[in-house]
């Protein structure tokens, strides 16, 4: 099933937001390495109320730079030129390429996110807004059906919301396992993958609580 991932970040009853349709940060030019994504603030600040300034340190500066590195050191030039999301798709079935499925996917979900996340977030969209109550009936209701998915989400892994163009662009609430992502979920070429015009997000066990 071909998905586009929609990527939500609620915080204090708002929605952080953006719509874009690839992930630039994720283009790998030829001989160049894999990096950190840009952030849409500075990280030293903190990503209020989701992050405080330390949580963003240990998550952006020493979490999600391991996979970048990790990454860098497994795939060598052999990838030159690929974006991460063609990695992601060129090894999810090849078991022998585990490791590297890991660190490409894991990098994906973190730049994803951290993409999309900002400070104190943002209103919905109206369009968004009526394509989520017209699903799960209101967005109060969708909240609480995302944060139970969320919960009921065994282990390490993350939550989603999805656009399924298979069944008549129906919002999906997904969740994958460690570094799972909607990529994979039928391997749909890259090119055929869009981002949908909110966050995705990971979502914590703790008080039913999202970042």
């Amino acid at each position: 099933m071909l998905r586009r991932a929609v990527n939500i970040s609620i915080a204090r009853g708002r929605m952080a937001l953006m719509s874009y349709a690839t992930l630039p940060d994720l283009l790998k030019p030829s001989g160049a390495p894999a990096e950190l994504p840009k952030l849409g603030f500075n990280w030293k600040d903190g990503c209020a109320p989701v992050f405080s300034p330390r949580q963003m340190e240990l998550h952006y500066t020493k979490h999600h730079k391991a996979y970048v590195d990790k990454l860098n050191a497994l795939a060598g030039t052999t990838y030159d030129g690929k974006s991460i999301e063609e990695i992601i798709l060129a090894v999810a079935n090849d078991a022998e390429k585990k490791g590297l499925f890991n660190q490409a996917a894991q990098h994906f979900n973190h730049t994803f996110y951290f993409r999309c996340i900002t400070p104190n977030g943002k209103a919905m969209p109206k369009s968004l807004e009526s394509a989520v109550t017209a699903q799960f009936g209101s967005v109060e209701q969708f909240k609480d059906a995302f944060v139970q998915a969320g919960v009921n989400n065994f282990g390490s892994g993350w939550t989603w919301l999805c656009v399924d163009p298979s069944n008549k662009n129906q919002l999906v609430i997904d969740n994958t396992s460690n570094a799972g992502c909607p990529l994979t979920k039928d391997c749909a070429p890259s090119s055929q993958w869009m981002c949908g015009s909110m966050r995705t997000t990971r979502t914590l066990k703790t008080a039913g609580r999202i970042t």
